[in-house]
């Protein structure tokens, strides 16, 4: 039986950045792909984060049209400390009445965005 493969594309136009930004600020660890165009951060067996380089003559859509996913593999203020520290400004915490959950609401290097469960005082 064939495994099958889950994930997200994020498209970026700075790839060297991007992937130090989800190596290291996000905690992902080295790539299990890492070439000129594409970069394959795995989590688990059957689910991947790609960042694929946009072409030059290509603009990225706007923020609003952009894929947005939640991240549970480290905690909001950790990453806030990490973001602070490679000098991105550091987000601030969200919350939803609906699901009764905290949030904090993050961009990567080039505003794609992304959410930490942030614990509820």
């Amino acid at each position: 039986m064939k495994k099958t493969t889950l994930g997200i594309v994020i498209k970026v136009k700075n790839l060297a950045s991007c992937k130090v930004f989800y190596r290291d600020i996000l905690e992902l660890g080295e790539p299990v792909l890492d070439s000129s165009f594409r970069v394959e951060f795995q989590f688990g067996d059957s689910f991947s984060l790609f960042l694929e380089k946009m072409p030059w003559d290509v603009s990225p859509a706007p923020v609003s049209e952009r894929i947005a996913w939640f991240y549970n593999g480290s905690d909001a203020e950790t990453i806030r400390k990490k973001m602070s520290a490679y000098g991105y400004p550091a987000p601030r915490i969200s919350s939803t009445e609906k699901a009764d959950m905290a949030f904090c609401r993050f961009t990567d290097p080039e505003g794609n965005p992304f959410y930490v469960p942030y614990p509820k005082k």
